[in-house]
């Protein structure tokens, strides 16, 4: 039985992506976001089941909530120092 590669399913990907019609295009990308997805919110369940990360993520929420929110770049900032 022949191994399937990375590379050669991407050439398939690629050839038949090529050869669909936009609506169907979106489908197909919309599909592959929504594994994507999959995958992260399993990767986030998975971190979820600490106690330590499941007190943080909700007091990030209630911080948050609270208006208390920090930009991006702040925190960057913080991590730096």
């Amino acid at each position: 039985m022949m191994t399937t590669t990375h590379k050669h399913l991407q050439e398939r990907l690629e050839a038949a992506l090529a050869e669909l019609p936009t609506k169907k295009l979106e489908q197909v990308v919309d599909f592959a976001e929504y594994i994507l997805s999959c995958e992260e919110w399993d990767a986030t369940q998975e971190l979820m089941k600490y106690p330590a990360m499941r007190e943080d993520v909700e007091e990030g929420l209630a911080q948050a909530a609270r208006g208390e929110e920090r930009s991006w770049q702040e925190v960057q900032r913080s991590v730096r120092d």
